[in-house]
């Protein structure tokens, strides 16, 4: 999951606990949704109609290290049907559609591909090399037109965490190393807001503001809360109102208990209030890591978070309480969820599976407000695309179904 040749012996007990905690997460996010099917048979379909979900799914960090690895890019339109691209591994790949456009950017180690729809594309060298990302973390900032993406690179030899953004259009590519454990990142119309940690004293959260102007990167730190981070997990990315960021984490106490809790983080002074969402009991298998940081949104100024369970947990930002829970009707959580993925687009949430019991992939539609199931878009032969020891690292809705 790391850069393991950047890190140094140097590093403290208390660093590799929280590491080994971060790890031992996407490891269970990997092997929860990985996919066992043979090789892909070879697919040069061309979409009659604009995709409406991208899936993304390649072969583990380690896999690529050994043999170079492979991933599979599936563009999905509203007939089920698939158009894939095969390429080199990328674990944790963040896709990114430009806006106002049918254009995709897709990630690898040394290049940047800029998808054109109808299968034609671009391809870029990147001067920064990426191994790993985090977890669904890039985005695309509205004002000045660009996208940008977050990997994972690793500590170095002085023992400081660095992490890689790479950002840019349909014609320029440009990157950076910052030193920085990122935790959660989301953006506003114009800025980048990443939520960040000390991975060697497991003390402290800090906010990093970057702007992003053509080639150049300007980026300003705030200390944002004094607590411990070693049982820190973040279970959302960061979610924007006008003036406020808002993301999910997770943290456990010394009886064991999981505190699920909201962070509110004031845009201008760059300060944190947190909120209480529910406690769990001590849930051994984990089952209760969302299925995916994109499983968060905001409609109406309720703000709504979906959980492993299927459980929508909605908190009015009006009140700044908790309102009645809901439950993702007729779902429940298998201990295997095989491919299982949500994301939330507008007022519903979208729910990227595999039904064992019809033996397809589907995406599932229903209504945050309430968790009512409003329809399916079955996908035939998507198994067949898919060659064996990938996982899911990505799905995302570009439409309403």
């Amino acid at each position: 999951m790391f850069g393991t040749e950047m890190r140094s012996l140097k590093t403290s007990n208390h660093a590799m606990l929280r590491i080994l905690i971060f790890t031992v997460f996407l490891v269970i996010s990997s092997l929860l949704i990985s996919c066992s099917q043979s090789s892909p048979q070879d697919n040069n379909t061309k979409l009659n109609n604009p995709p409406v979900a991208l899936v993304y799914y390649s072969t583990s960090l380690s896999q690529e290290i050994i043999g170079g690895g492979n991933s599979h890019f599936l563009s999905i339109d509203k007939d089920g049907s698939i158009q894939t691209r095969n390429g080199d591994g990328l674990e944790w790949n963040a896709p990114v559609q430009l806006q106002d456009s049918n254009r995709i950017v897709i990630q690898a180690r040394e290049k940047v591909h800029v998808q054109q729809g109808k299968g034609s594309e671009d391809t870029y060298s990147s001067r920064c090399r990426v191994s790993a990302g985090y977890r669904q973390m890039s985005g695309y900032l509205t004002s000045s037109k660009l996208y940008y993406a977050l990997f994972n690179k690793g500590i170095d030899t002085h023992d400081n965490y660095i992490s890689t953004i790479r950002w840019g259009d349909a014609q320029h590519h440009n990157c950076a190393d910052i030193p920085e454990f990122v935790e959660a990142q989301g953006s506003d119309e114009n800025l980048i807001y990443v939520l960040t940690s000390d991975h060697a004293s497991l003390k402290g959260l800090n906010l990093v503001v970057m702007e992003l102007e053509g080639s150049k990167l300007q980026q300003s730190k705030y200390p944002l809360l004094d607590i411990y981070t070693g049982s820190l997990i973040v279970q959302s990315k960061m979610v924007s109102t006008q003036n406020n960021m808002y993301v999910v984490f997770s943290t456990r106490d010394e009886h064991n208990r999981i505190h699920l809790q909201l962070m509110e983080i004031n845009k201008s002074t760059h300060t944190a209030i947190t909120y209480s969402l529910h406690t769990y009991g001590e849930e051994p298998d984990n089952a209760y890591f969302s299925l995916s940081a994109n499983s968060i949104g905001i409609v109406d100024k309720m703000l709504y978070y979906v959980d492993g369970y299927g459980t929508i947990f909605s908190f009015s930002l009006d009140t700044k309480a908790s309102v009645k829970s809901n439950t993702l009707a007729k779902f429940q959580r298998s201990s295997n969820v095989n491919d299982a993925m949500g994301y939330v687009y507008g007022a519903f949430y979208y729910l990227y599976r595999y039904d064992e019991s019809d033996q397809v992939h589907k995406i599932e539609q229903y209504q945050l407000s309430d968790g009512k199931f409003l329809k399916k878009l079955p996908i035939p032969n998507l198994a067949s695309k898919l060659s064996s020891g990938v996982y899911l690292y990505d799905f995302q809705m570009l439409t309403n179904l």
